[in-house]
């Protein structure tokens, strides 16, 4: 550029800052070492009801915005001036006097004069109160799909009437306790894990005597008796119509066929209240344990066979 050449420099300069502070849809601002604005732009006087933006000189965030916001951004600035280190992306939450709320996304930067001095700071704040509700409301499909997957998760090994696991529940268990046992043996350790199979003798004259609906409440009934005479840790299946198992981890032949046996004694004696009427039930159970048999299949008929030994007995008796 020649000598005699106009510098326009300073007149683009001012140009270009004001064509952003007056057409920004973000709001600008300046502020002093004591955070009170210099300098604002046409969205932060929109965005804070002000006319003009020559309002803000010499006002604060603490004349605007609620005090903990105001505080928050105090600080941000002080720290900024203190160490002139800028504060990128800070996202800040507006609690309007209303009841609504709105996000801003937020870059404070040190403002230096023509000597390098910090002089104050100045920052640029996004509204993002759209996208941050979107975000909410993602996390708030998210989590409602992930109950819903657990409902269904629940639905499908659930027996829908007695509430307990039920019979293809009953093959997968056996199936993942089968593979823990294996490497138990493999590292020298033992696992031992047993069934109680039993039904409901003549469960069908329950039916025909009374209707199909005193069979289902006689399920319901003693669904909640195996569970309130079982561990935590033992598992109870529905496996059929009147057919129910319990698997039972680290337990022997004879511990199941005691438990088996207070079941059948608990149950025979039970008042099973059918609207008027009150009658009594008895099963009768096979037990079976993991190391008398090959395979899953082999485990579970045993207990089965070791069922109908009961019932050719005259029911109302466990076998082992």
């Amino acid at each position: 550029m020649k000598k005699d050449d106009l510098d326009l420099t300073p007149i683009i300069e001012n140009v270009v800052l004001k064509t952003i502070l007056n057409n920004s849809t973000d709001t600008i601002y300046f502020k002093d070492l004591k955070s009170r604005f210099i300098y604002n732009s046409r969205a932060h006087a929109d965005q804070l009801n002000e006319p003009e933006t020559s309002m803000f000189l010499g006002k604060t965030d603490f004349d605007y915005f609620p005090p903990q916001f105001a505080k928050a951004a105090f600080d941000i600035e002080q720290n900024i001036i203190k160490t002139g280190q800028p504060q990128i992306d800070v996202i800040e939450k507006w609690d309007k006097p209303n009841g609504d709320i709105q996000w801003l996304m937020s870059s404070k930067y040190p403002l230096y004069d023509e000597d390098n001095n910090i002089i104050g700071t100045w920052g640029i704040s996004k509204d993002i109160t759209k996208l941050k509700e979107a975000e909410e409301q993602l996390v708030k499909l998210n989590k409602e799909l992930t109950e819903a997957n657990h409902r269904l998760e629940i639905l499908s090994i659930r027996d829908g009437l007695s509430g307990l696991y039920n019979h293809r529940h009953l093959f997968e268990t056996l199936q993942a306790n089968e593979i823990q046992r294996i490497r138990h043996v493999k590292h020298g350790q033992e696992m031992i894990y047993s069934l109680v199979v039993f039904d409901v003798d003549d469960f069908k004259t329950i039916n025909d005597t009374y209707d199909h609906l005193s069979g289902d409440k006689v399920i319901n009934q003693i669904a909640g008796i195996i569970l309130k005479n079982t561990r935590a840790s033992d598992m109870c299946f529905r496996t059929g119509g009147d057919e129910f198992a319990i698997l039972l981890i680290n337990t022997s032949l004879q511990s199941a066929f005691t438990v088996a046996e207070h079941l059948r004694q608990v149950i025979s004696k039970h008042d099973f209240i059918l609207g008027e009427n009150s009658i009594n039930i008895t099963i009768s159970a096979g037990v079976s344990t993991c190391t008398q048999a090959n395979s899953i299949d082999e485990f579970v008929g045993l207990a089965d066979t070791r069922m109908y030994v009961s019932k050719n007995n005259g029911k109302n008796r466990v076998s082992q």
